[in-house]
């Protein structure tokens, strides 16, 4: 099937309490980010989370060693 509309990646960080850091907990494929809001939460609602935080994996800069190209890969 397809849509007519261009789904993307997001990364999903959250954190369950706010002097706890920000971890990586998984990632979404949405069409908007409003979209990916809603599926972040319902997917990673194992824990209890104060907030969480995503970012468009388009949005990521990998940092690696000068002379290692890398592609990031979408999960």
């Amino acid at each position: 099937m397809s849509f007519p509309y261009k789904e993307e990646f997001y990364e999903v960080f959250a954190r369950k309490d706010s002097n706890d850091t920000l971890q990586h907990v998984g990632s979404v494929k949405a069409p908007s980010s409003d979209i990916a809001i809603t599926r972040a939460w319902y997917v990673y609602d194992q824990h209890p989370w104060s907030e969480m935080c995503l970012v468009p994996l388009a949005a990521v800069i990998p940092v690696t060693e000068r002379t290692k190209r890398v592609k990031i890969k979408p999960i």
